[in-house]
């Protein structure tokens, strides 16, 4: 279309030109990438790799903010519902676990010592601690 043509057009039918425009190059753009897929899946078999080992590897090349939501996608495309993070219940109102090696007391006077890293934090502390903070049940 010339220029002269474009000026002539109402609003309408520039938007459906538009449209279709955008149409156009997005099928454009649809085959470009299947033909690159093609390609890199022949050069792939050539190298001895198959397409896990290149999503798998494009995968780690992502930070791990797009790789949890690549995978939350392709859990949801496979039906699969996505795991739910699981949630420390030992953290404090400002999400903090307690230290290792620190007593905590509680208002009623009961004492505690966290002991080491991965050990079971006691019940009634880490449901006191989700209303303050570890630092202010130091001992």
């Amino acid at each position: 279309m010339i220029e002269s043509d474009l000026s002539q057009m109402s609003a309408a039918e520039l938007q459906a030109r538009a449209e279709a425009l955008l149409r156009q190059a997005q099928q454009q753009a649809t085959k470009e990438f299947e033909s690159t897929l093609n390609f890199l899946s022949d050069k792939l078999k050539t190298m001895g790799k198959t397409k896990r080992d290149a999503v798998v590897h494009l995968v780690k090349m992502m930070t791990s903010i797009e790789a949890e939501q690549t995978l939350a996608e392709l859990n949801a495309m496979a039906g699969r519902p996505t795991q739910r993070k699981s949630t420390r219940s030992d953290l404090d109102a400002s999400g903090m676990p307690p230290e290792v090696g620190v007593t905590y007391m509680l208002p009623t006077g009961v004492v505690w010592t966290r002991k080491i890293k991965t050990g079971v934090t006691r019940r009634d502390f880490a449901e006191h601690a989700k209303t303050t903070t570890w630092a202010a049940m130091r001992v």
